[in-house]
Protein backbone atom coordinates (compact mmCIF):
# COMPACT_ATOMS: atom_id res chain seq x y z
CA UNK A 1 0.00 0.00 0.00
CA UNK A 2 1.65 3.15 -1.06
CA UNK A 3 1.99 6.75 -3.13
CA UNK A 4 3.17 4.53 -5.79
CA UNK A 5 -0.04 3.33 -6.77
CA UNK A 6 -2.81 5.89 -7.99
CA UNK A 7 -6.19 5.07 -8.69
CA UNK A 8 -8.34 6.49 -11.44
CA UNK A 9 -10.63 7.77 -9.01
CA UNK A 10 -8.52 10.40 -7.68
CA UNK A 11 -7.78 13.41 -9.17
CA UNK A 12 -3.99 14.86 -8.17
CA UNK A 13 -3.45 17.78 -5.94
CA UNK A 14 -2.13 19.80 -9.04
CA UNK A 15 -5.71 19.57 -10.27
CA UNK A 16 -7.33 23.02 -9.97
CA UNK A 17 -10.87 21.44 -10.06
CA UNK A 18 -9.61 19.36 -6.97
CA UNK A 19 -7.97 22.22 -5.31
CA UNK A 20 -11.58 24.29 -5.86
CA UNK A 21 -14.24 21.96 -5.64
CA UNK A 22 -15.32 21.66 -2.28
CA UNK A 23 -19.26 19.86 -2.88
CA UNK A 24 -19.20 17.00 -5.15
CA UNK A 25 -21.29 17.44 -8.61
CA UNK A 26 -24.19 15.10 -8.45
CA UNK A 27 -25.55 16.15 -11.65
CA UNK A 28 -22.39 15.94 -13.58
CA UNK A 29 -22.38 13.65 -16.55
CA UNK A 30 -21.29 10.28 -16.13
CA UNK A 31 -18.89 10.22 -18.60
CA UNK A 32 -17.05 12.81 -16.95
CA UNK A 33 -14.35 10.81 -15.20
CA UNK A 34 -12.67 14.14 -13.21
CA UNK A 35 -16.36 14.75 -11.90
CA UNK A 36 -16.80 10.60 -11.05
CA UNK A 37 -13.84 11.03 -8.76
CA UNK A 38 -14.76 13.93 -7.05
CA UNK A 39 -18.03 12.27 -6.10
CA UNK A 40 -16.16 9.39 -4.80
CA UNK A 41 -13.62 11.11 -3.12
CA UNK A 42 -16.02 12.57 -1.08
CA UNK A 43 -17.85 10.51 -0.56
CA UNK A 44 -15.25 7.99 0.95
CA UNK A 45 -13.73 11.10 2.94
CA UNK A 46 -17.21 11.44 4.81
CA UNK A 47 -17.02 7.84 5.25
CA UNK A 48 -13.86 8.23 6.70
CA UNK A 49 -14.74 10.86 8.88
CA UNK A 50 -18.07 9.22 10.05
CA UNK A 51 -16.04 5.91 10.70
CA UNK A 52 -13.33 8.04 13.13
CA UNK A 53 -16.32 9.73 15.04
CA UNK A 54 -19.15 6.93 15.03
CA UNK A 55 -20.35 3.81 17.29
CA UNK A 56 -18.73 1.16 14.30
CA UNK A 57 -16.53 0.41 12.37
CA UNK A 58 -18.93 -0.46 9.61
CA UNK A 59 -21.72 1.94 8.96
CA UNK A 60 -24.42 1.02 6.77
CA UNK A 61 -25.12 2.98 3.59
CA UNK A 62 -27.77 5.27 4.60
CA UNK A 63 -25.73 6.88 7.32
CA UNK A 64 -22.54 7.07 5.16
CA UNK A 65 -25.28 8.45 2.19
CA UNK A 66 -26.67 11.15 5.42
CA UNK A 67 -22.94 11.69 6.64
CA UNK A 68 -22.20 12.76 2.55
CA UNK A 69 -25.09 14.67 1.94
CA UNK A 70 -25.82 12.57 -1.28
CA UNK A 71 -28.94 10.55 -2.22
CA UNK A 72 -28.29 6.66 -1.71
CA UNK A 73 -28.87 5.79 -5.07
CA UNK A 74 -26.20 7.78 -6.26
CA UNK A 75 -23.84 6.32 -3.07
CA UNK A 76 -25.32 2.88 -4.86
CA UNK A 77 -24.38 3.61 -8.05
CA UNK A 78 -20.67 4.47 -6.69
CA UNK A 79 -19.96 2.03 -4.32
CA UNK A 80 -22.62 -1.14 -4.68
CA UNK A 81 -20.93 -2.60 -1.48
CA UNK A 82 -19.31 -2.35 1.20
CA UNK A 83 -16.23 -3.73 0.15
CA UNK A 84 -15.85 -1.82 -2.56
CA UNK A 85 -16.48 1.70 -0.56
CA UNK A 86 -14.42 0.20 2.42
CA UNK A 87 -11.71 -0.01 0.02
CA UNK A 88 -11.75 2.80 -2.10
CA UNK A 89 -11.97 5.05 1.83
CA UNK A 90 -9.03 3.11 3.35
CA UNK A 91 -6.64 3.31 0.66
CA UNK A 92 -7.38 7.21 0.33
CA UNK A 93 -6.71 7.65 3.87
CA UNK A 94 -3.78 5.48 3.61
CA UNK A 95 -2.41 6.98 1.02
CA UNK A 96 -3.18 10.93 1.88
CA UNK A 97 -0.70 10.05 5.29
CA UNK A 98 1.74 8.12 3.51
CA UNK A 99 2.22 11.03 0.52
CA UNK A 100 2.96 13.36 3.77
CA UNK A 101 5.54 10.75 5.13
CA UNK A 102 7.31 10.11 2.26
CA UNK A 103 7.76 13.56 1.36
CA UNK A 104 10.65 13.49 4.13
CA UNK A 105 11.53 9.80 3.80
CA UNK A 106 14.21 9.48 1.09
CA UNK A 107 15.97 11.99 4.01
CA UNK A 108 15.60 10.06 7.34
CA UNK A 109 15.42 6.49 5.84
CA UNK A 110 13.30 3.23 6.14
CA UNK A 111 13.45 2.67 9.39
CA UNK A 112 12.40 6.47 10.41
CA UNK A 113 9.50 6.23 7.79
CA UNK A 114 7.99 2.82 9.63
CA UNK A 115 7.90 4.87 12.90
CA UNK A 116 6.58 7.98 11.20
CA UNK A 117 3.67 5.27 10.40
CA UNK A 118 3.34 3.66 13.48
CA UNK A 119 2.68 7.16 15.19
CA UNK A 120 0.16 8.11 12.21
CA UNK A 121 -1.69 4.80 13.15
CA UNK A 122 -1.64 5.64 16.94
CA UNK A 123 -3.24 9.23 15.83
CA UNK A 124 -6.61 7.40 14.43
CA UNK A 125 -6.63 4.23 15.90
CA UNK A 126 -10.42 3.46 14.64
CA UNK A 127 -9.06 4.01 10.83
CA UNK A 128 -5.97 1.76 11.29
CA UNK A 129 -7.92 -1.07 12.82
CA UNK A 130 -10.21 -1.19 10.14
CA UNK A 131 -7.55 -1.29 7.75
CA UNK A 132 -5.84 -4.13 9.40
CA UNK A 133 -9.56 -5.84 9.59
CA UNK A 134 -10.30 -4.80 5.52
CA UNK A 135 -6.37 -6.47 4.53
CA UNK A 136 -7.83 -10.28 5.37
CA UNK A 137 -9.74 -10.32 2.39
CA UNK A 138 -6.51 -10.09 0.46
CA UNK A 139 -5.68 -13.46 1.68
CA UNK A 140 -9.09 -15.08 -0.06
CA UNK A 141 -8.36 -15.52 -3.52
CA UNK A 142 -12.17 -15.80 -4.55
CA UNK A 143 -13.10 -12.80 -2.80
CA UNK A 144 -13.21 -9.70 -6.24
CA UNK A 145 -11.33 -6.95 -3.55
CA UNK A 146 -8.42 -9.81 -2.96
CA UNK A 147 -6.50 -8.66 -5.99
CA UNK A 148 -6.50 -4.66 -4.57
CA UNK A 149 -5.13 -5.04 -1.53
CA UNK A 150 -2.76 -7.49 -2.69
CA UNK A 151 -1.24 -5.22 -5.10
CA UNK A 152 -1.84 -2.06 -2.79
CA UNK A 153 0.36 -4.02 -0.31
CA UNK A 154 3.10 -5.47 -2.70
CA UNK A 155 3.32 -1.63 -3.67
CA UNK A 156 3.98 -0.87 0.08
CA UNK A 157 7.10 -3.45 0.19
CA UNK A 158 8.39 -2.31 -2.93
CA UNK A 159 8.23 1.24 -1.09
CA UNK A 160 10.00 0.01 2.07
CA UNK A 161 12.75 -1.97 -0.15
CA UNK A 162 13.40 1.12 -2.72
CA UNK A 163 13.88 3.24 0.93
CA UNK A 164 16.26 0.40 2.23
CA UNK A 165 18.15 0.64 -1.38
CA UNK A 166 18.62 4.64 -0.74
CA UNK A 167 19.70 4.64 2.78
CA UNK A 168 22.63 1.59 1.55
CA UNK A 169 23.33 3.72 -1.69
CA UNK A 170 23.63 6.94 0.79
CA UNK A 171 25.72 5.32 3.61
CA UNK A 172 22.83 5.15 6.38
CA UNK A 173 22.63 1.95 6.28
CA UNK A 174 26.16 -0.62 5.64
CA UNK A 175 27.18 -1.66 2.44
CA UNK A 176 26.74 -5.44 2.78
CA UNK A 177 23.05 -5.28 3.40
CA UNK A 178 20.89 -6.89 1.21
CA UNK A 179 17.51 -4.28 0.87
CA UNK A 180 15.20 -7.31 -0.30
CA UNK A 181 16.09 -9.42 2.62
CA UNK A 182 16.08 -6.54 4.97
CA UNK A 183 12.57 -5.13 4.19
CA UNK A 184 11.05 -8.66 4.79
CA UNK A 185 12.58 -8.01 8.13
CA UNK A 186 11.68 -4.50 9.00
CA UNK A 187 7.77 -5.03 7.43
CA UNK A 188 7.97 -8.04 9.82
CA UNK A 189 8.96 -6.25 12.75
CA UNK A 190 6.60 -3.70 11.92
CA UNK A 191 3.48 -5.44 11.14
CA UNK A 192 3.75 -8.04 14.37
CA UNK A 193 4.24 -5.39 16.70
CA UNK A 194 0.96 -3.32 15.15
CA UNK A 195 -0.84 -6.16 15.72
CA UNK A 196 0.27 -6.61 18.85
CA UNK A 197 -1.00 -2.73 19.76
CA UNK A 198 -4.43 -3.77 18.28
CA UNK A 199 -4.85 -6.65 20.70
CA UNK A 200 -3.26 -6.53 23.92
CA UNK A 201 -3.43 -3.45 26.37
CA UNK A 202 -0.29 -1.41 27.30
CA UNK A 203 1.84 -1.88 24.88
CA UNK A 204 3.93 0.78 23.77
CA UNK A 205 4.35 0.04 19.46
CA UNK A 206 6.81 2.81 19.02
CA UNK A 207 8.53 1.64 22.05
CA UNK A 208 8.68 -1.69 20.79
CA UNK A 209 9.43 -1.28 17.44
CA UNK A 210 12.75 1.18 18.09
CA UNK A 211 13.94 -1.89 20.66
CA UNK A 212 13.77 -4.18 18.18
CA UNK A 213 15.07 -2.14 15.20
CA UNK A 214 17.82 -1.27 17.13
CA UNK A 215 18.73 -4.71 17.78
CA UNK A 216 18.03 -5.85 13.92
CA UNK A 217 20.42 -2.86 12.75
CA UNK A 218 23.38 -3.83 14.96
CA UNK A 219 22.84 -7.68 13.14
CA UNK A 220 23.01 -5.61 10.28
CA UNK A 221 26.90 -3.80 10.70
CA UNK A 222 28.13 -7.06 11.99
CA UNK A 223 30.74 -8.74 9.69
CA UNK A 224 29.20 -12.12 8.13
CA UNK A 225 30.16 -14.91 10.28
CA UNK A 226 33.14 -17.06 8.25
CA UNK A 227 31.16 -20.59 7.65
CA UNK A 228 33.89 -23.12 7.68
CA UNK A 229 35.52 -25.03 5.36
CA UNK A 230 34.10 -28.91 4.41
CA UNK A 231 36.67 -31.28 6.01
CA UNK A 232 37.74 -33.19 2.43
CA UNK A 233 33.96 -33.90 1.54
CA UNK A 234 33.46 -36.35 4.15
CA UNK A 235 30.17 -34.28 5.12
CA UNK A 236 28.58 -33.79 1.58
CA UNK A 237 25.62 -35.20 1.01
Amino acid sequence: MTTDARSADHPTEDDPAARTETEPDTDTAPDDPLAHARVRRHIAEAAIELIRTGDTLTPDSGAVATAADVDPVLLQQHFPTWESLVAVAVMHWHETRLARLLEDADDVGAVAFLEGLIEANRADPRMMRLLVSTLTAGTDASNPVAPFYRNQYELFHRTVRRLLEQDVATGREPAALDPKRAAVQLLALYEGLQLQGLLRDGLDVLAAFRDATSRLRRGWTARPAVEPEAADGVYDL
